[in-house]
């Protein structure tokens, strides 16, 4: 069954905003064919019949949506809510004389992690008095992960990085599946919602607060400028919002003012919620203010709510300088084939799989490519990326050290034991990874660009200030050959340059400071 797939992108972006480009048109085609022959339809009947049956296109954009979630997802943001924010946005209700609670929506809630990881973090932080203090709300385009989130039910993969006391006080082992608390539950109400629609129910209004994070990345610009707006229209007039620690600059549009506190940010409809002794030095509302890059694999190594929050940057928190090298074996293994010219079907979807954070989905897809052939070096690599992501880090260290013992040279090796040293707090090796990954390539810019986080992390201000600079000046002349082949790290170059430029400033200005004193 062959679909003409650009009319079909079209009604699909004018209706929700998505986009469906390279390596996704794949799972749009076998959407559209799974959907059309569960209807009987032709791929003409089918178009004609998505734009008179508002619940077929619903049924289609289940299929479509991706849900890659999982409790306390990127913490430094959720206690910066919890532990400064909202405080403050309660004095400030006490002093105006109102009793009402504060208003909380989760917009692309998926499966209801984040709503609930807020709901517990209220009650961990304020009490019973959560329970009149905050009402919550999660709202998705998907109704079927919406049903997931109504049952409360997860498994282990939506605990990454949660502490085992949060998980006993909150959830219920049932067999295969972690039971949520009734009590959480019944604070959030779930909804539909579709972030292009004319209008909203009343239900989706009058917002304090609105955490939009991890969505935006599927969209294009101006489809970012007309969902931030409606966002802004769901929100009251002191009202925040709070979008994903690695899209903030993307989302930078103009429509609302951007607030950066100690390297955290959030958008602000009217004035911000900023303590009484805030200065400009600490707290500031401009346009050229930037977010530390922490990508999902990044912002768990923060910890959940009790740990201290990083502050803007470094990565990764200082780690134990005296820890020696990891040192990994493995069994003999069959010498790595050089990769094809031309990628194979198994090895493509692997990769859009890693690419789209489906990591349960990436591995069988790995295991059998590796299972025909131990020796894939593009299987290794990935798997041992994915195996990072999942925060197993031995069993990912030993696959790049597989690589390294037959290509000395890999960059892509080099690059994946820096990142699971990094996200160990092994600051040192992490540091060393990196140095061989650029002594390899000198063009690798990630790797100069991790390394200028990281000892700026450690107080080595000048050798950031020099790879900072190294990452600027590669980048000047566009997309430098990294020599990274296989592992998909997938960071903005524009955004990097920029965040370069923003943290050379910023050490310039606080070595003037401490010049003057």
């Amino acid at each position: 069954m062959s679909f003409d797939l650009a009319s079909f992108k079209t009604l699909i972006k004018e209706r929700c905003g998505l986009l469906f480009e390279g390596h996704s048109e794949e799972k749009l085609a076998k959407a559209l064919a799974e959907r059309a022959d569960a209807v009987g339809a032709l791929p003409g009947d089918y178009y004609l019949r998505l734009h008179g049956d508002d619940a077929e296109f619903q049924l289609l954009i289940n299929l479509l949506t991706i849900n890659e979630t999982y409790f306390f997802r990127e913490p430094e943001q959720i206690r910066l809510l919890i532990e400064r924010l909202v405080p403050r946005m309660l004095a400030a209700r006490t002093r105006a004389g109102s009793t009402a609670p504060l208003r909380i929506l989760s917009a692309g809630c998926s499966s209801g992690e984040e709503p609930y990881s807020l709901v517990m973090g209220m009650l961990d932080k304020f009490g019973e008095a959560a329970l009149c203090q905050f009402t919550f709300a999660g709202g998705d385009i998907d109704s079927t992960v919406l049903d997931k989130a109504r049952s409360g039910r997860y498994t282990d993969f939506s605990f990454r990085g949660v502490p085992d006391d949060v998980r006993a006080r909150y959830f219920r082992k049932e067999r295969w599946s972690n039971l949520l608390d009734d009590r959480v539950k019944r604070l959030v109400s779930f909804h539909e919602l579709n972030l292009l629609a004319d209008r909203f129910p009343p239900e989706l209004q009058g917002f304090d607060i609105i955490f939009f994070r991890n969505v935006s990345i599927y969209f294009d610009m101006e489809t970012r400028k007309v969902i931030q707006r409606n966002l802004a229209s769901l929100m009251k007039a002191d009202g925040i919002l709070v979008i994903g620690t690695a899209e903030t600059l993307a989302n930078d549009l103009g429509v609302l003012p951007l607030v950066e506190e100690d390297g955290l940010f959030y958008f602000v409809k009217g004035k911000p919620p900023l303590p009484e002794h805030a200065t400009q030095a600490s707290t500031t509302v401009a346009r050229e203010a930037l977010p530390p890059l922490i990508t999902s694999l990044q912002s768990a190594a923060a910890g959940v709510l009790k740990t201290p929050l990083p502050v803007a940057p470094p990565l990764v928190p200082p780690g134990d300088w005296s820890l020696p090298v990891v040192a990994t074996t493995a069994a003999p293994f069959p010498t790595l084939r050089a990769p094809s010219t031309k990628p194979s079907p198994a090895a493509t979807d692997a990769r859009r799989l890693a690419e789209e954070k489906r990591w349960d989905e990436a591995l069988p897809v790995l295991d059998a490519m590796l299972a025909a052939a131990p020796g894939n070096k593009e299987a290794l690599l990935l798997k041992a990326y994915v195996l990072i992501n999942r925060k197993d880090f031995s069993a990912a260290e030993a696959l790049a050290q597989r690589v390294l013992d037959v290509d000395d040279w890999s960059v892509d090796a080099f690059l994946l034991l820096g990142l699971a040293a990094k996200w160990r707090q092994f600051n040192e090796t992490a540091i060393k990874w990196f140095k061989q990954a650029a002594y390899a390539r000198h063009e690798c810019w990630p790797a100069h660009y991790y390394l200028a986080d990281l000892y700026r992390g450690v107080g080595e201000t000048e050798l950031a200030r020099r790879a900072y600079r190294v990452v600027i000046q590669l980048l000047a002349g566009g997309a430098p050959d990294t020599g990274i082949q296989h592992v998909p790290l997938g960071l903005p170059l524009g955004e990097i340059r920029f965040l370069c430029e923003h943290q050379l400033a910023k050490l310039s200005s606080a070595q003037a400071l401490a010049v003057q004193k």
